[in-house]
């Protein structure tokens, strides 16, 4: 499979990711939803959110570095893209919870800088 395919694989997986977050957005209320719709609901989003950030990164990597080998960007964006999405919607589901405070908040922070730099030391 060539990286272009790969990349339109993704593409997808995210527009049909997001499609779903609307469609659950659209037919269910989610401040009368029950736990299923919730879970649901956060977890197309996250998929949604990975693919549109982990595209994005490679994208700009590609641009950027301009190095011949691309598929070593495609994993550190995609890593780099679901800290970031996972990050977004802990927010979230900490605020539907009822417990987003700025510590809370800083503490998860913390902890997904934290995993991005042990990626980074093992790489290296």
């Amino acid at each position: 499979m060539t990286l272009k395919i790969y990349l339109w694989g993704i593409a997808l997986a995210s527009a049909l990711a997001l499609g779903s977050f609307l469609a659950i957005i659209w037919f269910f209320a989610p401040e009368n939803a029950d736990t299923a719709v919730l879970s649901l609901l956060f977890f197309s989003l996250f998929l949604a959110l990975c693919g549109f950030f982990g595209l994005l990164g490679f994208y700009i990597r590609r641009k950027r570095l301009k190095e011949e080998i691309l598929i070593s960007h495609l994993g550190i964006s995609f890593r780099e893209g679901t800290l970031l999405s996972l990050l977004l919607v802990s927010f979230l589901l900490m605020r539907s919870l009822g417990f987003f405070y700025w510590w809370s908040a800083l503490i998860l922070l913390l902890a997904v800088i934290a995993s991005e730099a042990i990626f980074l030391y093992k790489d290296k």
